[in-house]
């Protein structure tokens, strides 16, 4: 069907840019806040174990092509996040930390699971994870912008073209496998991404204080 053959070219093509205009906004502001760190970190923890799941079952690379691309964008997203994190009065590193460990764990779990170090009752029921892990990290995300009142360096478009894949994932999987545990995740992703989107229209020039030892809170 030429519809479902779009969804899916649509799709592929849109993630490659998905996560750039968050990560090139990091570079250039050097600001993160209103960026939760945990939601992108349980975000790259979804992406890493769908990505290793489909690795391991060999699975054709066009079946889950968004997901590497995705994964290494939120790797990059992560090392902006580290880098400006520090607390430039005294230093500190607690909030960099996050995402560097992050970023270690998640590369030594996928390189685990190509070497056949994961064990396959591990590997047959990990995926049960993914919605709750996604819901979180979205719900993570709305909290803090509504917190800390402004979108900051989240990137609308970013977002949306995240709500257009989860919208138009229900339909390709509607129509070709009819897997409604999928469904479901993506009909939640799909309604979480589109809130994202509507409070970072909200909340689009309002100002975040400098991050300080009181507020740090608010980007975790």
């Amino acid at each position: 069907m030429i519809l479902l053959q779009f969804l899916s070219l649509s799709v592929n093509i849109l993630c490659l840019v998905q996560k750039l205009p968050q990560i090139i906004g990091l570079y250039k502001t050097k600001n993160v806040n209103s960026i939760s760190i945990s939601s992108v970190l349980l975000e790259e923890m979804g992406y890493t174990i769908v990505l290793a799941y489909n690795l391991w079952k060999h699975y054709p690379l066009s079946t889950f092509f968004e997901y590497v691309v995705l994964f290494i964008q939120d790797i990059l997203l992560l090392f902006a996040i580290a880098k400006y994190s520090i607390n430039e009065k005294d230093k500190r590193t607690t909030n960099r930390s996050k995402p560097l460990y992050g970023i270690l764990i998640f590369c030594l779990y996928l390189l685990a699971s190509l070497l056949g170090l994961v064990p396959k009752v591990w590997m047959n029921i990990c995926t049960l994870f993914v919605i709750p892990i996604s819901a979180s990290s979205k719900i993570l995300q709305l909290r803090t912008i509504i917190s800390n009142k402004s979108a900051g360096q989240v990137s609308k478009i970013g977002w949306a073209i995240a709500a257009y894949g989860s919208f138009a994932r229900i339909i390709t999987n509607l129509y070709e496998t009819n897997d409604m545990n999928m469904v479901i995740n993506l009909l939640i992703s799909f309604i979480l991404n589109t809130s994202v989107v509507i409070v970072c229209m909200i909340y689009s020039k309002g100002p975040v204080p400098k991050l300080t030892n009181e507020n740090r809170k608010k980007t975790t």
